[in-house]
């Protein structure tokens, strides 16, 4: 995956609205118990948040006509 997006940045920065952004789990190690655990790995609402982050940039007035 990491290759991928490391791809999309070099071949296709200039197309690119918004930066590639990296969604990984938390630095810590993985913990046994279940409620612990969804909290050191990605969840949907983070990977909502980052595409959010992502989409919601102003857009130029040029580019909105």
């Amino acid at each position: 995956l990491l290759l991928c997006s490391t791809s999309v940045i070099e071949e296709s920065f200039g197309y690119l609205d918004a930066p590639v952004e990296r969604i990984a789990g938390a630095d810590v190690p993985m913990p046994y118990a279940a409620n612990l655990e969804r909290l050191a790995v990605p969840q949907v609402e983070d990977i909502v948040r980052a595409a959010k982050r992502a989409c919601h940039r102003s857009v130029p007035m040029a580019a909105a006509a």
